[in-house]
């Protein structure tokens, strides 16, 4: 594939014609029924990214190339200060104790992933996660799922594919397919994140961290992503209940809420295949 425009740059800078014959290549890519349905964009402007959707079954699919970059978080951002403001006067309320510059910068850490350098493998991801039915009445586990996926030749993302999927290495709070007048109203204290259409495909034309409520399983240490169980929107918060939609959040009481008989809740799971092995330098 090394002659293939599978890597971010030269996607981005790939003719048309090159572009159709690589998605073309992908239909029944890895001897799954993949069926090439369209080539689209999302995003818009500059920023517009082109790719191709395929049908599998009752899924859609669409191909994202691969690429490096930096994960995870490494401070607050300017345009990001009112947020991070509404986020520690929130988090006063929920501990009844004042909370410091110094305390809230603590807190980022303990729930955004660390900074680090990825490699993130081209790949077919279904566009919507599917909730995950338990088999025989037993209880989700993460292993089971894992084993099952294998077993029809997809994967879990892990969390460096599925923080790039959903934020393309920004170091904001959030992705840039979220509702920005959301987050300016969540940071004035003056609306709620379900007053807002939030279910908008990302860049990568992907339906990904909307619902804080939507726990999304990843083969990862932090078990799951894109959400808290809608614990902080549950709570009556506006700016923490929709922290859990960072690409870079890691729910703290994960581990709290599952334990070795598997998830005592829902959970949902998102399809990938990978077009090489993940950590992969792109020469093949």
């Amino acid at each position: 594939m090394n002659d293939r425009p599978i890597r971010f740059e030269e996607w981005n800078s790939a003719d048309p014609e090159a572009r159709l014959r690589l998605l073309r290549s992908l239909e029944g890519f890895g001897g799954h029924p993949f069926k090439l349905k369209k080539i689209t964009s999302f995003g818009s402007g500059e920023e517009a990214f082109p790719t191709g959707i395929y049908e599998l079954e009752n899924s859609e699919f669409v191909f994202v190339p691969g690429r490096s970059l930096t994960l995870g978080w490494d401070g607050v951002r300017p345009e990001d200060a009112k947020l991070a403001e509404a986020l520690r006067k929130e988090l006063e309320t929920a501990m009844n104790a004042s909370v410091s510059p110094e305390e809230l910068t603590a807190y980022f850490r303990d729930v955004f992933s660390p900074l680090r350098e990825a490699c993130v493998p081209p790949m077919l991801v279904e566009r919507r996660p599917s909730r995950v039915e338990a088999e025989d009445g037993e209880l989700v586990h993460l292993e089971e799922v894992r084993k099952r996926l294998a077993s029809q030749g997809f994967a879990l993302p892990t969390e460096d594919e599925w923080e790039a999927l959903c934020g393309q290495g920004t170091r904001r709070f959030f992705a840039e397919h979220l509702n920005r007048d959301m987050l300016e109203a969540a940071a004035e204290d003056q609306g709620y994140w379900y007053a807002y259409d939030l279910e908008t495909p990302n860049v990568y034309g992907l339906y990904i961290a909307y619902d804080p409520y939507l726990y999304e399983l990843v083969d990862a240490p932090c078990l799951v992503k894109g959400g808290d169980g809608g614990g902080a929107a549950h709570g009556g918060y506006r700016a923490l209940a929709v922290l859990p939609l960072s690409p870079q959040y890691r729910d703290p009481v994960i581990f709290e809420l599952s334990d070795e008989d598997g998830f005592d809740f829902d959970v949902h799971a998102r399809r990938i295949v990978r077009l090489m092995e993940p950590g992969s330098s792109f020469n093949v």
